[in-house]
């Protein structure tokens, strides 16, 4: 199968302070395929999604996302490009306690400029596919749940590109197997890459490559076919 590279990193180095936590690290990901990170906390591993949201930028190297050199574009270029290529889902889930899981998804969508209808079917397919009840509290729903829906808000713009910072790490043994499972199923369903970083090993295990953090570079864990 002919994959398209939805993330290409090439010779980024990056430091805080003193510290080099990269340096002239290299990693490609492609549209259905699934990259995991492993690592301790500390080790880089949240500091290389904001790198590759362009949350922060790094001191050398180039950052692509759908062909797209990230670390040239503007503020407003940047924000649009994250709006319409990428979805993001956090450790806690940061849905809004005030709104359903509905309208925690659709909220993602009107800021990106879409509305209508069809956008209103597109959540309630989403949420229905993830197991989510769409009008609940959000404060009645499980941990599991409120990680599926943070994952149908993260795919409500179709991105290109979907990242997961520690996506189980606040879950119990049961809703983690449940939830990983289900995260790794999307880049083949939905045609995005997806970038998992975690402390997990049996996690990282369910992604097509696996890499470890190790000094300021990014190596295979033995037994993966790595791609960088």
């Amino acid at each position: 199968m002919n994959t398209h590279h939805v993330l290409r990193v090439d010779g980024l180095s990056y430091r805080v302070g003193d510290r080099q936590l990269f340096d002239n690290l290299n990693l490609t990901l492609g549209s259905g395929r699934s990259v995991a990170v492993l690592g301790p906390s500390g080790s880089g591993k949240s500091s290389l999604l904001s790198l590759a949201l362009g949350l922060i930028k790094p001191q050398s190297g180039t950052i692509e996302i759908d062909g797209r050199d990230i670390t040239a574009l503007g503020r407003r270029e940047l924000a649009l490009l994250r709006a319409e290529s990428v979805g993001m889902v956090f450790q806690f889930a940061e849905l809004l306690s005030e709104l359903s899981p509905a309208e925690n998804v659709a909220l993602a969508a009107l800021l990106a400029g879409r509305s209508g209808p069809e956008l209103d079917a597109e959540v309630a397919r989403l949420l229905d596919e993830l197991g989510v009840p769409r009008s609940a509290s959000v404060s009645t729903l499980s941990g599991g749940e409120r990680q599926r829906a943070a994952v149908a808000r993260a795919l409500i713009n179709r991105p290109r590109l979907l990242l997961a910072d520690e996506p189980t790490g606040s879950l119990d043994d049961k809703n983690r197997d449940l939830v990983a499972d289900m995260l790794f199923e999307l880049p083949q369903r939905h045609g995005c890459g997806l970038l998992v970083v975690t402390h997990d090993g049996a996690v990282a295990e369910r992604a097509d490559h696996v890499l470890t953090v190790s000094g300021r570079d990014l190596v295979p864990l033995a037994g993966s076919g790595a791609t960088r």
